[in-house]
């Protein structure tokens, strides 16, 4: 994704030095941790609303401005130790009991803020689940678009805010096979994805149903005949994936069997 011109003079009360405290805004409190993982040789990539935001300019302007409560992040099982070290450096402190509970999670507390910070190891896993470990660096400093996007289709009880993060970002991205281009939705990749789980491949395409009546029913400034076709983009790929035999044998038991986890987010 294009990145902002760094500015020529740092601002020391921003600067990522070990013992300051976390900012106020979860957007530059985001960014303050990226900047401080590049400079440790970390890999660590925003998710969740903060990464919406800076992925998508359509997310910055009304009615699909939003606040945002925490800042989420994505990385590997080989930083694990070095990034508790970072989030201790930052202000934040380590929530031990539930960083040893969870396989592919690490909560830290920000204490000025009284709000959280996340992280996502290895493998995305809440109502749906697929592997990260080599997605998280192909882009920066967010996760993949098409895994952004995966992030909020997968959700089974979606809410108004998550319906119109999905159209800002679904507004600002094309949807096209074999781009290299990192602001270009892979339509193939998340196609891949729900052809050999039929949960994963129930909920985005009643997500991307939901997104089809959204716009249809609400007036928004946006070109709705293209939001249309890069949804109806995403669902022929999807229909003309080749499905694995698992897919199969569960499609025959199909919505019988509840398809999803209803994930613990803390």
């Amino acid at each position: 994704m294009t990145e902002p011109e760094p500015d020529s003079e740092r601002d020391p009360e921003t600067e990522s030095e070990p013992g300051s405290e976390p900012l106020a805004d979860p957007i530059e409190e985001g960014q303050r941790v990226i900047e401080a993982a590049d400079e440790r040789e970390l890999v660590v990539r925003l998710i969740g609303g903060t990464a919406i935001n800076r992925h998508a300019e359509t997310a910055r302007e009304e009615p699909f401005k939003r606040g945002y409560r925490d800042v989420d992040f994505v990385a590997t099982r080989e930083d694990e130790t070095e990034i508790i070290e970072l989030m201790k450096d930052l202000g934040y402190e380590a929530n031990e009991r539930f960083n040893t509970m969870r396989r592919f999670r690490l909560e830290f507390t920000d204490p000025v803020n009284e709000r959280k910070a996340d992280y996502i190891i290895d493998r995305f896993d809440f109502c749906h689940a697929w592997g990260m470990r080599d997605r998280v660096d192909r882009d920066h400093p967010t996760i993949p678009i098409e895994d952004l996007l995966l992030s909020k289709l997968q959700i089974v009880e979606v809410s108004d805010r998550d319906v119109r993060d999905i159209i800002a970002m679904v507004a600002d991205h094309p949807v096209e096979s074999d781009s290299d281009d990192t602001e270009t939705i892979d339509p193939e990749y998340i196609a891949d994805l729900c052809s050999g789980d039929w949960g994963l491949w129930r909920t985005v395409t009643l997500s991307l149903d939901r997104i089809d009546e959204y716009v249809a029913n609400n007036d928004l400034p946006l070109d709705e005949a293209e939001i249309a076709d890069r949804v109806g983009a995403l669902r022929d790929a999807i229909d003309d994936s080749s499905k694995s035999v698992r897919w199969r044998l569960r499609s025959v038991v199909g919505e019988r069997k509840q398809w999803y986890k209803r994930p613990e987010l803390g």
